[in-house]
């Protein structure tokens, strides 16, 4: 044990998985068969029984310098160093160990469980969930369904981080991939906001799938043929669906002009706010907005006018027959 640690209270709870609330179990049922457990395996390894039955039924709990007093442990060790100076020479269970000039190599969580760690973790499970409800609500209420959307998205990844590492990246793929294909679908009229969250999803869910290698010493050959194939299979899904959304998102640009026709009033009817004489500039006025209008007419203050044609950010209008 290293300075500052605690070890003991094995008393066994029981966690609702829906709600997550903690339940102590007393049944002495199952208290006894767990105990027993600790005592054999205790007195297998010639450790304090006494202390192993004590954790589960009075939750005894122990320091560092009481555990080595009373053999619950064999070393207290501050860091790794001192930890493999205490065990060489020592004698475990009848067995002399000796550690000669030890190679310490350090192994860090990849990218996948760091993220996966960043997910569950319950600050930003309920940030993702208020975030998201804030969203639905002002979505619907302004009817901008698609800001709705987002906010449907955002409550739903909470409830999914129940899943393991690899399931977890699976769902936030296909999330992802349907939210990109349904704002490409739709035309990008939801302001990309779909396609952007599709795309964080999509990348979430493939660094989730991304294969952790053990240690080389470890690895065993069937197990590294068989993730190569699972990224492979992965990096082709991904990239040709990637190419299809390119190809759609590319289409949609050269074909703008659909945007433009909803943007600029062209046939549209408005009402002159100044006299505009022939080849001069005034203001009318079109769907409840003021533009800048140049007149092929002569235009009266408050007579009809309709809209010819555009130059640059001014509209050309003439009277309405």
């Amino acid at each position: 044990m290293a300075p500052g640690t605690v070890i003991g209270s094995c008393q066994p709870i029981e966690i609702n998985p829906i709600t997550g609330q903690e339940i102590f179990i007393n049944e002495s049922k199952i208290l006894n068969a767990i105990s027993q457990y600790f005592v054999e395996v205790a007195e297998f390894r010639n450790r304090n029984a006494t202390f192993a039955h004590d954790c589960v039924f009075y939750n005894t709990n122990l320091g560092p310098r009481e555990a080595l007093e009373y053999g619950v442990i064999n070393f207290i060790a501050t860091d790794v160093g001192s930890l493999l100076n205490e065990i060489n020479g020592s004698t475990i269970n009848g067995v002399t160990y000796y550690v000669i000039n030890p190679v310490i190599t350090y192994y860090q969580p990849g990218v996948g469980y760091q993220v996966y760690e960043v997910l569950v973790n319950p600050t930003i499970q309920n940030l993702l969930a208020g975030l998201g409800l804030l969203l639905a609500i002002i979505g619907f209420a302004i009817r901008h369904y698609y800001l709705a959307g987002v906010g449907v998205i955002l409550m739903i990844i909470p409830m999914l981080t129940g899943l393991s590492i690899n399931w977890l990246g699976l769902a936030l793929l296909i999330i992802g991939l349907a939210a990109i294909a349904i704002d490409v679908h739709a035309g990008f009229t939801t302001h990309a906001a779909l396609f952007i969250v599709g795309i964080i999803l999509t990348a979430l869910g493939i660094i989730l799938l991304q294969p952790t290698y053990t240690p080389q010493s470890w690895l065993i050959a069937a197990n590294q043929v068989e993730a190569r194939i699972v990224l492979y299979t992965l990096i082709a899904f991904v990239g040709g669906f990637g190419g299809f959304i390119a190809s759609r998102v590319i289409d949609i640009v050269r074909a703008k002009p659909l945007s433009e026709r909803l943007y600029w009033p062209i046939n549209d009817v408005g009402i002159a706010i100044d006299d505009i004489n022939k080849d001069e500039i005034g203001y009318v006025k079109v769907r409840g907005e003021y533009w800048r209008a140049k007149a092929l007419e002569n235009v009266k203050r408050g007579s009809k006018v309709v809209i010819v044609g555009i130059d640059g950010d001014t509209l050309i209008v003439k009277p309405a027959s």
